[in-house]
């Protein structure tokens, strides 16, 4: 009895990893950019860099990364917020809801941020209860109402905002499958974030419609925190490319892009050659 087991353990092993590999093989995963963009470095400028969705994961990164560059940096954190990353580092606080607009117009007032960095989205705590993975696969994530997700309402109210109050620099990490990117993204990622991706995307053209000097940096699929920085990440205008990338790889990016004059009003991939299989944020 326990072979048959084993045997049965092993199958459902394989056939996901079919469902992964065929999701894979249509996406930009086997398409080569056609070409990169070389970033300039980073330098620290005045004032004070406001990162939205800065209390863990990629924001979090983002955050230390601007501290190490010696850039004077703000974490906008929800009143509800485990803030204990950000007070270890010593990073200056900021507490509003980004679902209402009011309070974040009286938080990004004029002269106070130099520039918007926002990463945010939808969090597990948005979420209805976790679904087992062989129903992500089959009937893509649970529909949440719109109204309460950030990725959109969110954003925009702080487009509007750090526009009204005269910052001119806003850079936004999406993801690939937005807008011209759809058919880069996995099939099986498209099927997961179906009703996310058309927000980022609204969310997207709202940004480049705003008048804001901005930059737009879709990654694929992050992994784990601890996945290790491969050094071999870049950008590239080429909509029809898809990866896999590590947060300690993609931190870096935003925040030369950030000080970067030639990515304002360019829309990005975040590109690891190093990471084209989905194994590779798994066994690395």
């Amino acid at each position: 009895m326990k072979w048959f087991k084993r045997i049965l353990a092993g199958l459902a092993v394989l056939l996901v990893g079919m469902v992964i590999w065929l999701g894979a093989s249509t996406s930009g995963a086997f398409h080569t950019p056609t070409s990169l963009h070389e970033l300039a470095p980073f330098q620290a400028t005045p004032g004070s860099v406001l990162v939205v969705g800065g209390t863990q994961n990629l924001g979090l990164q983002i955050v230390r990364e601007l501290q190490q560059r010696g850039q004077s940096v703000t974490a906008a954190v929800r009143a509800t917020s485990n803030t204990s990353a950000l007070d270890a580092l010593g990073v200056e606080e900021v507490v509003f809801d980004a679902m209402d607009a009011e309070a974040v117009r009286d938080a990004i007032t004029p002269g106070r941020f130099s520039a918007v960095v926002s990463t945010m989205g939808t969090s597990a705590r948005d979420l209805p209860a976790r679904r087992s993975l062989w129903r992500v696969l089959l009937e893509g994530r649970a529909k949440v109402d719109p109204a309460i997700r950030p990725d959109y309402v969110g954003n925009r109210n702080i487009m509007d905002a750090a526009k009204a109050a005269g910052v001119r620099r806003f850079v936004f990490v999406t993801v690939i499958g937005a807008g011209d990117s759809r058919d880069a993204a996995p099939s099986m990622a498209r099927r997961a974030l179906g009703d996310i991706i058309p927000l980022k995307e609204k969310a997207e053209d709202h940004l480049r419609a705003s008048g804001l000097d901005y930059t737009i940096i879709r990654p694929g699929g992050l992994g784990r925190n601890d996945l290790a920085a491969t050094g071999t990440a870049r950008l590239t205008e080429d909509a029809d490319s898809f990866s896999y990338i590590a947060r300690a790889d993609l931190a870096p990016l935003v925040v030369d892009a950030l000080g970067d004059p030639s990515t304002i009003a360019r829309t990005f991939t975040a590109y690891d050659r190093s990471r084209l299989n989905f194994w590779n944020i798994l066994s690395d």
